[in-house]
């Protein structure tokens, strides 16, 4: 049986709020556990970042394996506190960006109002292999659901690479050929965002298009039916 872990659908894409995301994990199997969640909103730069607990029967882990000390994991959230904090904090990105109505006939600013029609893109390096399945998988165990997941759409921007003559898709590679030599901590999730921000950005701006026209042809939503055929046969 081949087991697709982050099944799509296609996406309808419209103009679309950009988060950049990254995990930080105790293991490249799905079956493992997030212990950092971090999120860069473009244009906006809102930000969030949060260590996740990693349960109260979990062992004591090396921290070469992820980089954060056991003691800052323990003062997490779990991970369900950890996903309804990144879920408010996507809800309210997606309902604070602002638009005019046009030129005022009467000299005065014209009258701006929020945007009440943006969905959330959620853009990770590799998202579609690693990122999206481990957090569907996490939502799955904690009983949350992928019902939620299914309201965003997702781009994997090792596909956007892909698509570029950029020789390296490595992330930490396709910043220092974009940007130079990288400020961030590598494998820390927010340093990584920026990270891929970054890369987004230069990418986007080398074409002249916005870094939402880059991404867009990429998108896709995930099969919500087939996700829970899937990913229960699995966590069985």
């Amino acid at each position: 049986m081949h087991t697709v872990l982050f099944p799509r659908a296609p996406a309808m894409a419209c103009e679309s709020i950009v988060a950049y995301i990254d995990l930080e994990t105790n293991s490249l199997d799905v079956s493992g556990n997030i212990v950092e969640i971090g999120a860069l909103v473009d244009d906006s730069r809102a930000t969030f970042s949060t260590v996740v607990h990693p349960g109260r029967d979990a062992p004591i882990e090396d921290a070469s394996v992820h980089g954060i000390p056991h003691q800052e994991l323990l003062s997490g959230p779990t991970f369900a506190e950890a996903f309804a904090r990144l879920d408010a904090f996507l809800r309210y990105a997606s309902l604070s960006v602002l638009e005019s109505d046009g030129d005022s006939e009467d000299g005065r600013s014209p009258a701006v109002t929020m945007r009440q029609d943006l969905q959330v893109c959620l853009v990770a390096h590799n998202g579609a292999k690693f990122d999206f399945p481990f957090l569907l998988s996490e939502c799955m165990r904690a009983s949350v659901g992928p019902s939620v997941m299914s309201s965003w759409i997702y781009v994997d921007a090792l596909e956007v690479l892909r698509a570029t003559d950029l020789e390296c898709k490595k992330l930490q590679c396709a910043l220092r050929t974009c940007c130079g030599p990288p400020t961030f901590r590598a494998h820390r999730a927010l340093d990584d965002c920026f990270a891929l921000e970054a890369v987004v950005r230069h990418l986007s701006a080398s074409f002249g298009i916005k870094p939402w026209a880059l991404l867009r042809p990429f998108a896709f939503r995930l099969d919500e039916a087939l996700a829970l055929a899937q990913m229960s046969a699995l966590l069985a």
